[in-house]
């Protein structure tokens, strides 16, 4: 069964306070390992790099371990290349990193969009639910910003 919980991420070192959601299909709900999705706030033109604060000022999802191997990782995967939308970033990422941030332009972002809607078409009903919902997550992140990230615990 598809499950939401919803709780807040905030730091005590910054300003920053999000609304975090999990989602989970097939992962248990002690499951740590995770892989967020959100946008990311393109910083001032004054400022010359990125900062943590930049990455983790909107709301995001969580998709934890087992539903991403299962059924987000063979989406992600094809993207790669990537070149950061930042100019001052890290170029181009060869692939895709679990261990790290993953920094996506709105074209790349897209395409992750309708990889996951293709596998819609072969799924069963309850992996349709959860390709639903995470793609209702992206599509509306897409409105925050033009500039993305997928940034992984393992």
């Amino acid at each position: 069964m598809l499950r939401f919980k919803e709780w807040t991420f905030s730091s005590n070192d910054s300003d920053i306070k999000h609304k975090v959601t999990d989602i989970r299909l097939y992962s248990d709900d002690n499951e740590k390992i995770e892989i967020e999705f959100k946008p990311v706030r393109i910083y001032s033109q004054t400022d010359s790099t990125m900062q943590w604060e930049d990455w983790n000022f909107y709301d995001s999802i969580y998709i934890y371990k087992t539903d991403y191997e299962k059924l987000i990782l063979s989406s992600i995967r094809p993207l790669f290349p990537v070149t950061d939308p930042d100019p001052n970033g890290f170029g181009v990422q060869e692939c895709f990193d679990l261990t790290s941030i993953n920094f996506f332009g709105k074209d790349d972002w897209k395409k992750l969009i309708d990889n996951l809607a293709e596998c819609i078409e072969t799924s069963a009903e309850e992996e349709k639910e959860f390709y639903n919902a995470v793609i209702k997550y992206l599509t509306y992140f897409m409105e925050q910003s033009d500039w993305f990230c997928i940034e992984g615990n393992l």
